[in-house]
């Protein structure tokens, strides 16, 4: 299967892209039987149903087996046996609000006893998961070992990706990954995403400014024994690999996690995101604001 990334987007400049769609990206495909009725021409060699796409969102472009999601305007073809339509477009297109489970006016078809077989079967749709419910979120957690508590992450707005120990707040979108047994869920989500609005909503302004404001931490032994001078750079020396490692968090893409960091977001000013993964944003993943304008930068 091949994702494609494409959006509908105007140049102003070498390094500006302004992204003026509309979300959900097609509106006259929130209805799913819209989106069914556009399979009239699909292929019958085709390995997954009209009514499975039309259930996960996906509507038909009408060359070979290519779709689009009507939410995120993510586009899908090259489907193998196997695939599952459900699957395939939460796997490449993660952040895709009606995958998450948001309301974005879809308009579902009413169901009767039975189903064609042209067109789908029955009992294959997967109903997307509430994520802003705290029993969904921590649902995701089901079949993964975490080295933090479940019920922690997911009272802290996270769910699972189900890849490794990496976690997702289901308001901003932001993600984390590689936990120590010791941290602590609403701080490092204070700590990396000061600006989410779910965060801020249950722990306040003050608790995010305190965890913003906290200095490192270092061994009250060490202070004592040691010179002022002497403590100071060793502190320093202590904590090099760590800052290193904060560093390089505070590069990588934010949704992502692999990528570094390459696309400014206006007017908020935040470099949050990777090339790749701002094409599927309108909205920054630290603050929420509105994404005006998005451009490059490169590190001299």
């Amino acid at each position: 299967l091949l994702p494609d990334f494409g959006r509908s987007r105007q140049r102003n400049s070498s390094t500006a892209i302004v992204d003026e769609t509309p979300y959900p990206r097609n509106r006259n495909m929130k209805s799913e039987e819209a989106r069914l009725e556009t399979f009239s021409s699909w292929p019958r060699s085709a390995p997954v149903r009209p009514r499975d796409l039309a259930q996960a969102g996906l509507f038909y472009l009408g060359k070979e087996d290519k779709v689009e999601c009507f939410s995120c305007g993510g586009k899908l073809s090259g489907w193998k046996p196997g695939d599952t339509p459900w699957n395939e477009h939460e796997k490449h297109f993660s952040h895709c609000f009606y995958i998450l489970g948001h309301d974005v006016g879809n308009v579902p078809l009413e169901r009767d006893g039975g189903e064609n077989e042209e067109t789908g079967s029955r009992n294959q749709h997967r109903t997307p998961v509430n994520l802003e419910n705290l029993d969904e979120r921590l649902g995701t957690f089901a079949r993964v070992q975490h080295p933090i508590d479940h019920e922690l992450l997911a009272k802290a707005g996270f769910y699972s990706k189900g890849e490794g120990d990496e976690v997702i707040c289901f308001r901003c979108g932001g993600g984390l990954k590689d936990w120590d047994p010791e941290d602590n869920p609403w701080e490092e989500h204070a700590k990396y995403y000061p600006g989410c609005s779910f965060l801020l909503s249950e722990k306040g302004q003050e608790f995010v400014n305190t965890i913003q404001l906290q200095e490192p931490k270092y061994s009250q032994q060490v202070r004592h024994i040691i010179s002022p001078h002497l403590r100071n750079l060793f502190l320093k020396l202590l904590h090099f690999p760590k800052e290193l490692e904060k560093l390089r968090q505070e590069k990588r893409c934010k949704i992502c996690l692999d990528e570094n960091a390459c696309i400014v977001f206006i007017p908020c000013g935040h470099l949050a995101s990777c090339k790749a993964c701002s094409n599927k944003l309108n909205q920054c993943p630290i603050c929420c604001a509105a994404i005006a304008q998005k451009i490059r930068t490169f590190i001299a």
